[in-house]
């Protein structure tokens, strides 16, 4: 015990040294000729709704603004970051404006107004058809990079994705010169992008985001720059594994999750923000050219009404409300039509239905029962159909039932044998923290046991059971869920 003393003397001392090192960054320094490079990113990630949610009191992408704008005083070296999936789903993004859908077109000029830098692709871009994709990223004033994600050319070519009045496409690296200055110090921070292969459009190619991420930093990014930065819409698994391959990477920026966590793997940082910008993550950066080491203080702060909206941002976001209170009416809704009043909040916060199940995911789940056509032995759909992430209580309008499942859809009703059934469950409880967790009626789940009864008996496997879902589980394009789709021979009678 003597021996080990000084030993962990030491790891104290190290470790207290450490905290107090990253404490002391709260702030950059910007012109000063003291050896040390300093810069910013912003981070956002998941962002869906430019306006406020939680009634006002989160969220909101001109409040976002004045933080960057807070952060430009202390750094002009800041950079603001989308870690993926803007484009789709929101409620705005579902109507007409001008003679055509909006898809997303509300928060290209949002984005533009806010003065984003850089952005990656989230699967979600790719819920528009190739037309609209373009159109989009036509209309965008920040750039993106894209590693492994690639437009189809013909049966086998690729390219990469560009604005139209451009030459070049989308670089699949970026190497951004930090200059502090007068002080004429600069530092080359190597940046490269990847999302997950979640959608299989007919105009999208993914390449390996292992060989293609591995590839960029070992024979690129590690050689052309002094700090890598990865810019990720990936599963947090993956996110881990590629710091665990590359080492000499120091932050990954990362999306998809849509719950805050960081996590230190080596010297790698990995963070993700809050979705719908409840937060964003800001990285204050300090290269010491003399060191060659890299000093980072990621700090996670909180989006709230606490926070005044900056005005060329808000009034972009002010414009996009106004036109979608007239699509509405123009439809014949009314946002503001109240269609029930309830007392207890359902829940359809992102680390609640993703998580576990809910009271909105049990209700959403008992219309579609009701909804069936003959009487269904048990209901059930994918968590990530609910794209709210708020709770919605009191006064409930037709504008607040839309932003619930802005997707659409419809109910789709099926016979299932008892063991594909169970395969479908088990692959749900395994989605845990993803949009393919399954909220669900007339089913439940006995965790000690691992077993699952529908309508109150046990499940068996040698039964057909008729159950409803709806159409985008059953097209098996949800992760982890490709076996469950109209091919599948377990199920039959879809209509």
């Amino acid at each position: 015990m003597r021996i080990l003393r000084p030993f962990l003397f030491l790891l104290i001392l190290a470790v207290l040294s450490a905290c107090t090192s990253s404490k002391k960054l709260t702030t950059t320094v910007y012109g000063e000729a003291d050896g040390k490079v300093e810069w910013i990113f912003l981070q956002l990630n998941d962002v869906y709704e430019i306006a406020p949610i939680e009634n006002g009191k989160a969220g909101g992408l001109a409040r976002v603004a004045t933080i960057k704008q807070n952060l430009l005083k202390e750094n002009p070296n800041t950079f603001t970051v989308m870690a993926g999936d803007f484009l789709s789903p929101s409620v705005i993004g579902t109507l007409k404006y001008e003679g055509s859908g909006i898809k997303g077109r509300q928060m290209i000029e949002t984005m533009n107004a806010l003065g984003v830098n850089l952005v990656c692709f989230g699967n979600h871009e790719f819920d528009l058809d190739y037309i609209d994709l373009q159109k989009r990223i036509d209309e965008s004033k920040f750039e993106w990079l894209s590693s492994n994600a690639f437009k189809k050319v013909g049966e086998e070519g690729i390219e990469a994705f560009k604005k139209t009045n451009e030459t070049d496409g989308f670089q699949e690296y970026k190497i951004l010169t930090v200059n502090d200055g007068k002080s004429g110090e600069s530092v080359k921070v190597g940046i490269w992008a990847c999302v997950i292969d979640a959608n299989k459009k007919d105009y999208v190619q993914y390449s390996n985001v292992f060989e293609r991420s591995n590839t960029l930093i070992t024979e690129i990014l590690s050689k052309q720059s002094d700090v890598i930065v990865g810019l990720t819409h990936l599963n947090v698994d993956t996110d881990k594994e590629l710091a665990k391959q590359n080492p000499s990477v120091n932050l990954i920026m990362g999306g998809h999750e849509h719950n805050n966590q960081i996590y230190q793997i080596g010297k790698t940082t990995i963070a993700k923000a809050d979705a719908n910008a409840k937060t964003v993550y800001v990285h204050r950066c300090s290269y010491s050219l003399k060191t060659k080491e890299l000093r980072i203080n990621s700090t996670l702060v909180k989006i709230d009404d606490s926070i005044v909206e900056e005005p060329t941002t808000a009034a972009v976001v002010q414009k996009w409300n106004n036109i979608m209170d007239a699509s509405f009416k123009s439809n014949g809704f009314n946002k503001d039509e109240i269609v029930a009043e309830i007392s207890t909040p359902l829940d359809g916060r992102e680390t609640s239905i993703r998580l576990k199940p809910t009271n909105l995911g049990e209700a959403i789940a008992q219309s579609m029962t009701a909804a069936a056509k003959k009487p269904v032995d048990c209901a059930f759909f994918n968590s990530g159909s609910i794209r709210i992430d708020d709770q919605i209580s009191g006064k409930i309008t037709q504008a607040d039932i839309v932003r619930v499942l802005p997707f659409g859809g419809k109910v789709v009703e099926f016979d299932i044998k008892g063991s594909e059934l169970q395969r479908v469950l088990e692959t749900g409880l395994k989605s845990k923290g993803r949009g393919g967790y399954l909220q669900w009626d007339k089913i439940s789940y006995d965790e000690s046991a691992k077993t699952f009864k529908i309508n109150g008996l046990s499940l068996d496997q040698n039964k057909t059971y008729h159950a409803a879902t709806n159409d985008f589980l059953l097209s098996g394009k949800e992760t982890n869920f490709d076996f469950f789709n109209e091919k599948n021979q377990n199920i039959s009678n879809i209509d």
